[in-house]
């Protein structure tokens, strides 16, 4: 990871913290990457949600 880019998560990690929606991200705080370089991740095209409980 870049010095510019370890910049840039932190960043965008106060600003999504002071409120700024997580789709205005300039990185990918899941890779930790730039955003532009996995947004066709099918980590974020098809998330999972076998973690999320089924209703009783």
């Amino acid at each position: 990871m870049t010095k510019k880019l370890a910049a840039a998560i932190q960043r965008d990690n106060e600003l999504e913290d002071a409120g700024m929606h997580g789709d205005d991200r300039k990185t990918c705080w899941s890779h930790q990457s730039w955003a532009v370089d996995c947004e066709n991740d099918p980590f974020h095209t098809q998330p999972s949600v076998h973690h999320y409980p089924r209703p009783a």
